[in-house]
């Protein structure tokens, strides 16, 4: 028996590295891991980056049979805190009234010069 069952959508990057996009645990929990913007420009702005970067880790929790109102959780990673104003307000556009619990967090870099990354904690949906 398999504890964890991978996630994979082409909705969002094939991982580049020895990880799933996902993992679901026997609870139904969907672990989804670290999402780059990948899709846009590192060159684009950051309401861009984030917007695609939101859009590519609900991609993956909705192949892992969740929908973005069992997200429970979001840790954002911005290169710069000040960035925080513009990244929330995409926030809010995607999440509408659902709030999930969130972390934002500066980091020294991220790979390919990147401005943003998300991962997430939500819950399978019963009959997905």
């Amino acid at each position: 028996m398999t504890f964890l069952d991978a996630v994979t959508t082409p909705g969002a990057p094939d991982p580049s590295g020895h990880y799933a996009q996902a993992a679901v645990t026997p609870d139904g929990t969907i672990w989804v891991s670290a999402q780059l913007p990948v899709g846009v420009s590192a060159d684009a702005t950051v309401a861009e980056q984030a917007r695609q970067t939101l859009s590519n880790v609900l991609s993956i929790v909705e192949a892992g049979g969740g929908g973005v109102d069992s997200v429970a959780k979001v840790c954002l990673y911005l290169t710069d805190i000040s960035d925080w104003a513009g990244v929330d307000a995409v926030f809010g556009e995607v999440f509408g009234d659902h709030r999930p619990a969130r972390a934002v967090l500066q980091v020294t870099g991220l790979h390919h010069g990147f401005r943003v990354a998300a991962d997430a904690v939500a819950w399978r949906v019963h009959g997905r």
